[in-house]
């Protein structure tokens, strides 16, 4: 092929790429962008500044691909700050030594790729918000991460409200755009009408697994500007070995973090570790050796068929995006699978066009999870009992006054109560910093059922997930505790005391239904732990 042939061939692929980037930066930026003030860009800043939050990743992070278009246009460099807040009311050394595990495979990733990116914890409290403040001055824009619940949101709005630039919310949550339904969902079944009206629409939007492939020049900040942003507003790097014991865990973890103003009695676990590496390793094993059981034991505690990743999920290790494109392409799924005459219907079953049991798994990670975020971006009030319907408010009240065990938060958070099946689900929290999903689900009818009020379960769930659970403080985890309550659910019959027509569960039931043998031995107190009352 002469050389002007491979010229033409190279012109045909630059013009088609910067199509496909225009088109898919369109779509993006229509979709996904939010620009939160009225405040210019700064047009002799030094760099497009990116204060990480929640999308705690490289691949398809859709505040990194709008970075690098503000970078193509105003052909300015990006720097990237994975910021580790302790300034709320859970940090603790659970918390940090999992965000901290994914920033080292992060200084790995943005490295190899070439792009400025400085991992920074907080030295101490309430410092983050003057760091951001000094960077922005010295910054051209602020692109920073759209999560509609607890400090990532706190964060997004001080900075649009305190911030002189521009500053510019990137969603990068789910496959659906949050900003593109106009009110809230109430009921699965009519998200799911929305999901499968808009679906092919969504994934228009979906950013691209490398955010930086389209960029048209080098983005890497200037070591001379990192050397000013050093020596003028004392901004540093954390140092690296200081991350790497906390990454490493066990006692040199401890001794790491010992010195930090957070809660040091919700200690790190030790069987989950932080990042993308281990994310995508449990993906693997999750579509190898469960996704083909997941229809029928999802349910089964002894050997659940989950996929255990709402952690990652949670703190922006793996997207949600990378997940669903591995089970679609494990189906060979295209377009052409989906039942056409059943969209807009809400059908649960059938409507992909794929296996039952991966239906089933796509319909817990797209409508189940993004209703949360859904509601969570609609109402500002999603973490509080004022957002259940009527009718359970209703049905609740009327029977306030039957008689109940009650126990204390106290004696919740430290599994003391008669109940064993509930002690080993809550000892699986302490423990592991997650909890199996049927088991959450009947973990939160007990704490109603053993409240004075449903506002005080709510307090109480709220207070524990958060704290103990690394994949709490979610949008997700508020759903499901405000489902226990009646959210997002119908009226059920008959009507029982304390609970009225909220649905009920029990621990008998589940004994009856489950295998849960190996599972309460496996999270007893002792190993004196009888099962006899349930025999």
């Amino acid at each position: 092929m002469s050389f002007f042939e491979n010229t033409w061939l190279y012109a045909i692929k630059l013009v088609k790429g910067m199509m496909y980037q225009l088109y898919s930066s369109s779509k993006l930026t229509d979709s996904r962008v939010r620009t939160m003030n009225k405040h210019p860009i700064n047009e002799s800043g030094k760099f497009i500044l990116y204060w990480m939050t929640s999308c705690r990743r490289f691949a398809y992070n859709a505040s990194l691909q709008h970075a690098v278009s503000l970078s193509n246009l105003l052909k300015k460099p990006i720097l990237v700050v994975e910021a580790v807040s302790i300034s709320h009311k859970f940090a603790n050394d659970r918390i940090v030594s999992f965000m901290v595990q994914g920033i080292m495979d992060n200084i790995i990733d943005f490295s190899e790729n070439s792009v400025s990116y400085i991992p920074w914890v907080e030295i101490k409290q309430r410092v983050g918000s003057k760091m951001l403040a000094s960077l922005a001055e010295e910054a051209t824009c602020v692109v920073i991460d759209d999560y509609p619940t607890y400090t990532p949101s706190k964060i997004r709005d001080a900075a649009a409200k305190n911030l002189k630039i521009r500053v510019d919310a990137v969603d990068s949550n789910g496959i659906f755009p949050m900003k593109w339904a106009e009110k809230e969902f109430t009921t699965a079944y009519s998200f799911r009408k929305y999901v499968q009206r808009n679906l092919l629409d969504a994934f228009q939007t979906i950013p691209s697994k490398n955010p930086i492939e389209h960029k048209y020049r080098d983005i890497r900040v200037n070591e001379e500007i990192i050397s000013d942003l050093k020596k003028n507003i004392g901004f540093e790097s954390t140092p690296l070995e200081w991350l790497w014991r906390v990454a490493e865990g066990g006692d040199v973890g401890n001794q790491a973090m010992e010195e930090f103003p957070i809660d040091h009695t919700v200690p790190a676990v030790i069987t989950s570790k932080g990042g993308v590496n281990e994310a995508r390793l449990r993906l693997q094993k999750f579509l190898n050796y469960r996704l083909n059981k997941y229809s029928t034991d999802r349910n089964n505690p002894d050997k659940p068929a989950v996929s255990g990743l709402s952690p990652w999920l949670h703190f922006g290790h793996i997207s949600s995006y990378e997940i669903i494109h591995n089970v679609l392409s494990k189906e060979n799924w295209n377009p052409d699978s989906l039942n056409h005459e059943d969209t807009g219907k809400g059908t649960r079953t059938g409507w992909w066009g794929v296996s039952e049991s991966s239906s089933s798994f796509l319909d817990q990670i797209i409508t189940w999870r993004e209703l949360g975020f859904n509601f969570a971006y609609n109402r500002d009030d999603h973490a509080t009992v004022e957002t259940i319907p009527n009718w359970a408010k209703l049905s609740m009240k009327e029977h306030i006054n039957d008689d109940r065990i009650i126990y204390s938060l106290e004696e919740l958070e430290s599994a003391e109560t008669h109940d064993e099946i509930w002690n080993a689900a809550q000892r699986e929290l302490l423990r592991t910093g997650q909890m199996h999903n049927y088991m959450r689900m009947l973990w939160g009818k007990k704490i109603l059922e053993w409240s004075p009020s449903p506002e005080i379960a709510a307090e109480n769930m709220i207070y524990i997930n958060d704290k103990w659970a690394l994949d709490g403080r979610d949008p997700n985890s508020y759903t499901g505790i405000f489902w226990v309550l009646g959210r997002h659910d119908r009226a059920w019959g008959p009507e029982r005391p304390i609970f009225g027509k909220v649905r009920y569960m029990s621990s008998e039931s589940a004994y009856r239904k489950l295998k849960l043998k190996n599972y309460l031995q496996k999270y007893a107190k002792d190993e004196n732990t009888t099962l006899a009352k349930f025999g």
